[in-house]
């Protein structure tokens, strides 16, 4: 199963199994498959389900380093050549400051992971000058890695000639001789970000210079929890944007506070009080409506009646008036006519009829004389329709002024009722017009002269409500669409609520499941980090507790507890000296380089004795003989303490010599045990037959007499180190002995005050001449030296010989 799919079930199976809520564990699932996955869940679509992995069929590669040439890089002028054994093992490439060894280890980086720590973070001169200025023509380097399988990898970047862009390399990736495609890589290539195998003097910096977050980025991918943090990250990124919106509605909430208690209007004053003071209070409907156009207050009644005005004209008064003139006119017409006096005589005999139909018979009630009876009554109903018929043009008159008075008064008093509810209601915003119109509907009559002087008036009223209507409206045009956005963004959040809540919750819930599988897995790392660590101190009165990963974004750190002679402290930087902080740095670097989840089985280190004491840089040669059980180990050092410690250690390694030229020829040899190298570097000059005789005898002289004392201190040092004596007290003695016999009485006894045995103890050794060429190689510091060089270089090497 791929590391994705396994990393995957382990979550699902955590948070299950601290009884997450199912919703939460959904939500974190779908934050792990991907943004797209996240998005269709908060839609309230089902999480898909993964395919299974097919189980992986074997441990997947194991990749080491065979060789490195590289071409006109930095250091390096023409083609050099760095040949290593594929497999487990340590080699030591040694050379001086400027001798290109750095070079070769950068070429190694660079050519796998397209960059490299010691550029970082630095001015770009350092990136910009990686073209070596004694060569012309193309450059290149090719890294050649050979796979556990036999396979061989080779990484090939090149620049043509006038090629002055870094970046600007042709790539090409050959398996076992076959080229592939430009862009594909081998499957297992790719982690070098999580299991980097280079380990540069940048990388032991960090520990000193790096902040917290850098230092954690720099360990925590050995975790492989990335996934985990990319779903956090997915998860923040929604969760941010509900808080952004959160925060920008509380800002526009206190912007519209403010902007609303500038307002001299009833409805700015109803909004802030629907508002509240604090915006999850707000009531969000009564404030859409008032934003929307909705009156409030006392204002609220001056508008309505003002609406009232716009919506509803006045009757039609004016012609009622005249039809109700009319009418009058034509009874006026009608009156002291005949039809009229008929008229009049018939409305008293239907009066009569109506008495004595609910009286009965009975005496005239006018003239007393008279008897109403039946024979009476059939007389009076023949006169009254003999009357009816005379008078009818006065009846229709009559009727027709009786009909268009009751419309004129009735609508009149529909004048009345639209009237003064508006003039009560408008007479604070519109008190000259009001009070016209008020004089005006108090002289009103049914005459034609008091309805025009009050349509004038009204006229007035009409149009000055209508002006302050639109000053009204233009008022709370800006302030009412700024309270309705707020109203339509509070609805927003107020409707995803729910999903900021189980945002957060899902945060949460992976926040500690992240917290327990970092500790987990970091555990076996900050083991190893803290046993390299006790190989390294040595002397050194520092110890270092469980470290672990803590914080989150950040606040992300790396915890180093330590302690100085058993007293807890809170600080690594407060109490390590400069040699064990880079010492440290080793111990905490090293294990992400070798991890087991990595494919790469080397690691290359560069520079890593810097500022070491000598009891540090035995411990380094103690921690890389163990690394080296299991891992090809590559170290780049300028320090010959190092190779020193490990030939005194007997640890087993391949040491190699890098040496720098003229025009940046730059060659690597096999670094051979420093007597047999002064030694043949004797032998060398004495055949050489260029060089005057006294010269060449003072050379030769020279080389031998470095062979002896590297003998002697290399067993000096042998010796007392197996005796326990304090690395400091070597180094005093050694420093102490400035002449060859010195030197030589230290390793042979250990003791410099035992001078006076040298010699006899040289010659019991049976090596011939061997006081004489003591004598000889102390006397060339001089400038004499009478020995034949051929008897020198032969008694110098039979006498290291028995001295090793």
């Amino acid at each position: 199963m791929s590391d994705t799919m396994t990393l995957y079930q382990e979550l699902a199976d955590r948070l299950r199994t601290a009884n997450v809520a199912e919703s939460v564990t959904t939500l974190v699932l779908a934050a792990f498959q991907g943004d797209n996955t996240l998005a269709a869940v908060l839609r309230g679509e089902l999480l898909p389900t993964l395919p299974a992995a097919a189980a992986a069929t074997d441990d997947g590669p194991q990749v080491f380093l065979e060789s490195v040439e590289a071409t006109g890089f930095r250091g390096i002028g023409p083609r050099t050549a760095l040949r290593l054994q594929p497999g487990p093992g340590l080699t030591v490439v040694a050379g001086r400051n400027g001798s290109a060894k750095s070079s070769l280890a950068e070429s190694i980086e660079y050519a796998l992971t397209e960059d490299s720590p010691r550029w970082a973070q630095r001015p770009a001169t350092f990136r910009d000058g990686w073209r070596n200025l004694h060569h012309v023509g193309d450059r290149e380097i090719a890294v050649r890695l050979r796979l556990g399988t036999g396979q061989s990898v080779t990484v090939r970047r090149s620049w043509a000639a006038g090629v002055t862009d870094l970046a600007a390399a042709t790539v090409s990736v050959a398996q076992s001789g076959v080229t592939l495609p430009t862009g594909n890589l081998p499957a297992w290539a790719g982690p070098e970000d999580r299991h980097r195998p280079f380990l540069s003097a940048r990388d032991l910096e960090r520990v000193v210079t790096a902040k917290p977050a850098e230092l954690y980025d720099a360990i925590a991918p050995i975790l492989g929890l990335a996934p985990l943090t990319a779903a956090d990250a997915r998860l923040q990124a929604r969760r941010k944007e509900h808080d952004d919106r959160v925060t920008a509605l509380k800002a526009a909430f206190n912007e519209l506070h403010s902007r609303l208690g500038t307002l001299d209007d009833p409805r700015a004053e109803e909004a802030t009080r629907l508002l509240g003071r604090q915006a999850g209070r707000a009531k969000l409907p009564e404030l859409a409506e008032l934003a929307g156009g909705a009156d409030a207050g006392v204002d609220a009644e001056a508008a309505s009646a003002a609406r009232r005005l716009a919506e509803h004209g006045l009757p039609d008064l004016g012609g009622t008036v005249d039809e109700l003139a009319e009418a009058e006119a034509a009874l006026r017409k009608l009156a002291g006519t005949e039809a009229a006096i008929a008229y009049r005589m018939a409305d008293l005999l239907w009066g009569a009829l109506e008495v004595h139909r609910d009286l009965g018979d009975q005496a005239c009630p006018v003239c007393q004389v008279g008897v109403l009876d039946t024979g009476w009554r059939e007389g009076a109903e023949e006169e009254l329709a003999r009357l009816r018929t005379a008078t009818e043009a006065v009846r229709t008159a009559k009727g027709r002024h009786e009909t268009q008075l009751k419309r004129a008064e009735g609508q009149l008093e529909d004048v009345r009722k639209i009237i003064e509810p508006a003039l009560g209601a408008l007479s604070a915003q519109l008190p000259q017009q009001c009070a016209a119109v008020e004089v005006a509907l108090a002289s009103l009559t049914l005459d034609e002269a008091s309805w025009d002087a009050f349509v004038t008036a009204h006229a007035g009223l009409h149009a000055a409500a209508a002006e302050w209507l639109a000053r009204r409206h233009d008022a709370w045009q800006e302030p009412g669409a700024a309270l309705r956005r707020w109203v339509e963004d509070a609805t927003v959040v107020q409707a995803r609520a729910d999903e900021l809540a189980l945002l957060t919750t899902a945060r949460r819930e992976l926040g500690t499941v992240m917290d327990r599988m970092r500790a987990d897995r970091f555990r076996v790392a900050a083991e190893q980090s803290e046993h390299i660590w006790q190989l390294l101190r040595q002397e050194s009165n520092v110890g270092v507790g469980e470290i672990k990963l803590g914080g989150t974004n950040t606040r992300r750190r790396v915890e180093i507890p330590v302690s100085v002679d058993g007293s807890d402290e809170t600080s690594a930087l407060a109490v390590m000296s400069q040699g064990e902080l880079h010492a440290f740095g080793l111990a905490l670097f090293l294990p992400r380089a070798c991890s087991e989840a990595s494919p790469y089985r080397f690691v290359v280190i560069d520079d890593p004795v810097q500022s070491m004491d000598p009891s540090k840089v035995d411990g380094l040669a103690e921690v890389l003989r163990e690394v080296a059980l299991t891992r090809q180990v590559v170290v780049f050092t300028h320090d010959d303490r190092l190779p020193e410690a490990i030939r005194r250690l007997g640890v087993e390694a391949d040491i190699r010599e890098v040496t720098r030229r003229e025009g940046s020829i730059v060659e690597v040899r096999k670094n051979l045990w420093p007597a047999r190298r002064y030694l043949e570097d004797a032998r060398a000059v004495a055949v050489a037959g260029d060089i005057p005789d006294h010269s060449k005898r003072l050379m030769v002289a020279g080389f031998c007499r470095s062979a002896m004392e590297a003998t002697a201190m290399d067993r000096y040092r042998a010796e007392q180190y197996a005796a326990g004596t304090p690395q400091h007290e070597i180094d005093a003695a050694l420093n102490a002995a400035h002449s060859v016999q010195d030197r030589l009485t230290l390793g042979v006894f250990g003791d410099p005050g035992r001078r006076g045995q040298l010699y006899g103890y040289l010659n019991r050794l049976g090596v011939p001449r061997a006081v004489d060429t003591v004598q000889a190689v102390a006397k060339a510091v001089h400038g004499q030296c009478d020995m034949a060089t051929a008897d020198m270089v032969a008694s110098t090497e039979a006498l290291v010989r028995r001295l090793r």
